[in-house]
């Protein structure tokens, strides 16, 4: 069976490293793939044999922030189409339309609650098998301060 691939950016390796303790126990179904900067997830994007099913985008990066990698991406045709969600730790309104207006599926505000992140991600990788989108407004419903969503 081919495993989903699930791209994570992030320049924070704790971040990171609580996605993946959030993730185990899917290693089966899926494979997160991880790089700590924009330039990195570009070089990775064009390296992979098949594209990710979901990149999880932080946009509080160094150098190149998740906002101009997602700006990159939508514009780029070969990966325009791989769904992208948004993640800061602000729940500014700015950075929730700038995330829509660049093409992001979602935005997402990264929980301090580790139940809370696997909950959040054990509802994505649903989503990614089945419906993202419809997926993504059930999960607005649940955790309206958190998930905001543009589909």
């Amino acid at each position: 069976m081919n495993r989903k691939i699930i791209l994570l950016v992030d320049d924070d390796c704790d971040d990171a490293e609580f996605f993946k303790w959030a993730m185990a126990g899917t290693e089966e179904t899926f494979a997160i793939e991880f790089v700590d900067s924009g330039d990195a997830a570009l070089q990775l994007l064009s390296e992979l044999k098949s594209l990710p099913d979901l990149i999880l985008l932080d946009a509080g990066m160094p150098k190149m922030d998740g906002w101009e990698l997602l700006k990159i991406i939508k514009q780029e045709q070969r990966f325009a189409k791989v769904p992208v969600i948004m993640m800061a730790t602000s729940s500014r309104m700015k950075g929730i339309d700038e995330a829509q207006f660049l093409g992001a599926h979602a935005y997402i505000v990264k929980p301090s609650d580790f139940n809370e992140l696997k909950l959040i991600m054990h509802e994505l990788c649903i989503g990614v098998q089945n419906d993202l989108t419809g997926t993504l407004q059930k999960m607005h419903s649940n955790l309206p301060k958190n998930i905001f969503t543009f589909s």
